[in-house]
């Protein structure tokens, strides 16, 4: 069931458009991640949808029901600020109660909610403590619980986890969807973290100065951006810029820089030659695999010279010159020893199809 609809909304500050013509619909009890650069009207966006700004143009429907004229107060949702927005004064359970009391809920059975909320985030017992007496994560588990209490019709996250430190955003990022999951709540997040928008959401859009560039589930938006912008904000890349050639069977060839010459998966959705960046994930990368191409499966093969090894936890990063100059990344799986040293001459592969093509300077 269709929970929210924006319908063509466009939002202006004088001549600056912060949110351009911008179309989405969210079922029920879907995760919803909304993730771009500051600056991008993703939290415009957000406010246009609880009511804190207007639509200069299109609509924002719940269920169907056109919200132009009601304020935040009469929108059935949830917030979930970057900051939490705890009342100090307060106890936990004051906290979470606050929207049930604003909302004339039966005194009779607030309590009863209160505890049920709680219980929900993992906080039975902390009904009488105060904001400050509460750990980062705590704070967070509080805010989220008054954000659910009222049982709100949308939940509307913003940088749920930015305030928290990186060990405890990891940990948190699976809870959060946990919860969410748990009452089947309509949400959605707001973010500039690609592995929180990845993590969090069913479905991701990727906005760039206002508008929408992309939008898929997020395994589709990783390995089939449709533009450079989407491809490098959604995760780490390698790019070669060139001329695409001589396609056959859905490969053709790339001459770029240096006098590369490698061979790419042609999308279907530009069957034409001509100019074009292709990205190649480091993940696609294999060192030290001199395989033998064929002309059914072609296998792109280079020699280049490890620059840098840098060991981040269980994953070992590779900078490697390849001829021409140009530096690549490359990420293994770092499995308690290694062999690659700086310095090192190496044969690096990757297949046709783990080459992302895209418009040239999209």
């Amino acid at each position: 069931m269709r929970v929210l609809e924006l319908s063509h909304a466009t939002k202006r500050y004088g001549a600056f458009v912060a949110v351009e013509d911008v179309s989405f619909t969210v079922e029920k009890g879907q995760i919803l991640s909304l993730l771009g650069p500051s600056g991008c009207g993703k939290t415009t966006t957000l406010r246009l949808i609880s009511g804190f700004e207007d639509a200069n143009e299109g609509a924002v429907l719940f269920s169907g029901v056109d919200m132009k004229g009601r304020r935040p107060y009469e929108r059935n949702v949830g917030l979930l600020f970057q900051d939490y927005a705890l009342f100090p004064h307060m106890t936990v359970a004051e906290n979470v109660s606050y929207g049930l009391r604003r909302r004339n809920f039966d005194k009779g059975k607030i309590p009863d909610r209160v505890a049920e909320m709680l219980a929900l985030v993992k906080l039975k017992g902390f009904d009488d403590r105060r904001p400050n007496q509460l750990s980062g994560g705590q704070q967070q588990r509080v805010a989220l619980a008054r954000a659910l209490a009222t049982n709100p019709e949308v939940v509307l996250l913003d940088e749920p986890l930015s305030a928290l430190d990186a060990k405890l955003r990891h940990e948190l990022r699976f809870e959060l969807k946990a919860i969410l999951s748990a009452v089947n709540a309509t949400t959605i997040v707001v973010t500039h973290d690609q592995e929180e928008a990845m993590s969090l959401g069913d479905s991701v859009i990727v906005m760039s100065a206002g508008k929408i560039m992309q939008q898929g589930a997020p395994t589709e938006i990783y390995a089939d951006p449709k533009t450079r912008f989407v491809a490098e904000f959604i995760g780490r890349s390698n790019w070669f810029t060139g001329e695409l050639r001589n396609s056959t069977n859905g490969v053709a060839e790339l001459k770029a820089a240096g006098g590369i010459r490698m061979f790419v998966r042609m999308p279907e959705s530009s069957p034409n030659l001509g100019a074009f960046d292709v990205c190649v994930r480091p993940e696609r990368i294999r060192i030290g695999a001199d395989i033998q191409s064929s002309g059914d499966a072609p296998m792109n093969q280079m020699r280049g010279t490890i620059r840098d090894v840098a060991h981040l936890g269980a994953d070992l990063h590779l900078l490697v010159e390849i001829p021409g100059g140009q530096l690549l990344t490359v990420t293994e799986k770092y499995i308690g020893q290694s062999f690659e040293r700086a310095g090192q001459e190496v044969s690096i592969t990757f297949f046709p199809q783990d080459c992302i093509v895209v418009p040239s300077g999209s």
